[in-house]
């Protein structure tokens, strides 16, 4: 780890010099010695290849999480030399990231190569698709094309996409499907209970968040296999539970420290799978009741009471070290009233303040709470001025990139903060592609010293393989059966002797039910009455079953009643399980109506 504002330095674990220490703890002069004074001698070595054994473990771990946390010196110091070469264009264009209205990528990557943008962001419409789900084969042809948009520049491009699981997935099967971020909260909170009733000790909280860091690094995996580079997440919102219209399920859970440990877990998984993440969005958007999708939300807290909730996931990711953090477009007028925080130099400032030395990105510039009040590109100019890095999805990239060119030749935006973005923009990208490539004392294909290798795995492996996570799919499983919450009801209780009828939710989640539950010997069509709660659906039934954000059964009169947190085939699979007689083993992670945080009927 790092202290605030100091820049991360990369190392290399030189395991030549942990064998000359353990060689020289070892071995001495020889000379005559009583045999009681033999055994002092060999049990005195022995300590000494312990304590330097632990001695360099302690050093590779922190070069591990040095290297996860983002760019190091040289990546810094390469990306001045290459900013400094950079004409007022490609200064302009190095800090926007555009989108694309089709699966045809050859228009963007001409764009890329034309306006010299940072790179391009990947929605649901720009994904392909077949008979069988998304088309990775096409997908993989058409990242392909959008890197070859900057096939001639020393900085790679940035392929990115908003992929958090659940309600906020772009790319979905054949690759694995993930439920939502709460989900983790709900098994994290349901492993502290079961290590010492409630009463967790801090390495047990490090086993509570193993999920989180396996499952976000399975998927980024899959997306780096394909040519992805970024992920715009996780989210270090925490949420006010059924107020909160916007975040909801997408957060880890409503308390401060719990969505701080996860989300650092989430970003070090993403690192692990060679995509850089961002956590998002400062200065939190989990506790406005507006959606700045439609409008710009007012967050009325004071600075002091921000402090204590919304920002402890951000300052504590500032602190670890994290290569991005996304500000949001809130008003906050304890900082600048009048102002979207993703244009406010006094949210910069705070966000600085907490020490975050890598990318600012805003969310993205063409959502209502931004287009409404300023326009697209005079936007893009107010946004790099306030101190944003790296400028997400103008309305019209096109017309940001004049905007800025324009600003910049007036004299009207600082040439020096542009050139400070664009650095730290370029060193991202050349710090994600060293490690994607393996070139860092972390990341997939890493070559780690032997102190945290374990039959040729890197340690993230070795510790997912002793939870018995050592595949996506086992990872994802374990994650739905972990999550799942009886909120109401009987513990244990066979729910499903007489069979069951499904209704609700949308035909995909009553077959993966119906498909689940056949496999468990229950018979489908007829008995107990299984509702599937969406976001916005009724609540009646015999079970009422929440799909993804759990509020929602605070309005139910069903006896049984369960949080479900996702609509995997695993989620449903847990689900089968449970009405079946086996435990719900997870805990809520929000207050439920009259149910705080951590209960569970179990």
């Amino acid at each position: 780890m790092t202290s605030p504002g100091t820049p991360r330095r990369f190392r290399r674990l030189a395991t030549a010099s942990l064998l000359s220490v353990l060689l020289l703890s070892s071995c001495g002069p020889a000379s005559e010695t009583s045999p009681e004074g033999a055994e002092q001698s060999a049990g005195s070595a022995e300590e000494d290849q312990a304590e330097a054994q632990a001695q360099a473990e302690a050093e590779a771990r922190q070069a591990q999480e040095a290297a996860l946390a983002g760019p190091g010196e040289e990546h810094r110091q390469r990306a001045e030399e290459i900013v400094a070469e950079y004409s007022t264009e490609e200064l302009a264009g190095s800090v926007l990231v555009g989108e694309f209205a089709s699966t045809d990528a050859a228009p963007m990557a001409a764009l890329i190569d034309e306006l010299h943008l940072a790179g391009s962001i990947i929605m649901g419409g720009n994904v392909p698709r077949g008979d069988q789900g998304v088309d990775t084969e096409t997908l993989a042809a058409e990242l392909e094309t959008l890197t070859s948009g900057a096939q001639d520049r020393e900085v790679p491009p940035m392929i990115s996409v908003d992929q958090e699981g659940g309600l906020v997935t772009r790319v979905d099967a054949p690759l694995t499907e993930w439920p939502t971020p709460m989900s983790y909260g709900a098994a994290a909170l349901g492993s502290a209970q079961d290590g010492d009733d409630a009463q967790s000790t801090e390495d047990e909280t490090d086993d509570d968040d193993a999920l989180a860091r396996s499952g976000h690094r399975f998927l980024a995996a899959e997306l780096e296999e394909l040519g992805f580079t970024t992920s715009f997440a996780p989210e270090g919102d925490v949420t006010v539970g059924a107020a909160d219209p916007t975040i909801g399920s997408r957060s880890f859970g409503g308390d401060a420290e719990a969505v701080s440990e996860l989300a650092m877990s989430g970003i070090r998984g993403l690192a692990e799978g060679g995509l850089a993440g961002a956590v998002k969005h400062f200065p939190g958007h989990g506790s406005v009741t507006e959606d700045s999708h439609q409008t710009l939300p007012v967050q009325d807290a004071s600075l002091d009471e921000l402090r204590s909730r919304d920002w402890v996931p951000f300052a504590e990711a500032a602190e670890a070290g994290v290569p991005m953090i996304m500000m949001g477009h809130i008003e906050v007028p304890a900082l600048e009233e009048g102002t979207p925080s993703s244009l406010s130099a006094a949210a910069y400032s705070a966000l600085r303040d907490m020490g975050h030395d890598g990318v600012v990105v805003t969310d993205a510039l063409n959502m209502g709470a931004i287009v409404q009040g300023y326009g697209g590109d005079q936007a893009a100019v107010l946004a790099l001025e306030a101190g944003a890095d790296l400028l997400l999805m103008p309305a019209d990239v096109r017309g940001a990139h004049a905007a800025i060119v324009t600003a910049l030749e007036a004299g009207e935006l600082d040439l020096s903060r542009v050139t400070e973005a664009a650095q730290r923009v370029a060193a991202l990208q050349l710090w994600q592609a060293d490690l994607a490539a393996g070139e860092l004392a972390a990341g997939p294909g890493a070559e780690l010293p032997e102190e945290l290798a374990v039959e040729g795995e890197d340690a993230s492996e070795a510790e997912a393989d002793a939870e018995g996570l050592d595949s996506a799919a086992e990872t994802a499983q374990a994650l739905g059966r972990s999550a799942i919450t009886l909120v109401a009801g009987q513990c244990e209780a066979d729910l499903a002797a007489e069979g069951i009828q499904i209704v609700g939710g949308s035909a995909q989640d009553r077959s993966r039910l119906a498909t689940a539950a056949q496999a468990e010997g229950i018979t489908v069509g007829s008995g107990t009455v299984v509702n599937l709660i969406g976001e916005s659906s009724s609540a009646g039934g015999d079970i009422a079953v929440a799909l993804d954000r759990p509020e929602v059964l605070a309005a139910a009169d069903a006896p049984t009643q369960i949080a479900l947190y996702g609509r995997t085939v695993e989620s449903f699979e847990a689900l089968a399980r449970v009405l079946s007689g086996e435990e719900a083993p997870g805990r809520l992670p929000v207050a439920v109506g009259e149910d705080e945080r951590g209960h569970s009927a179990c």
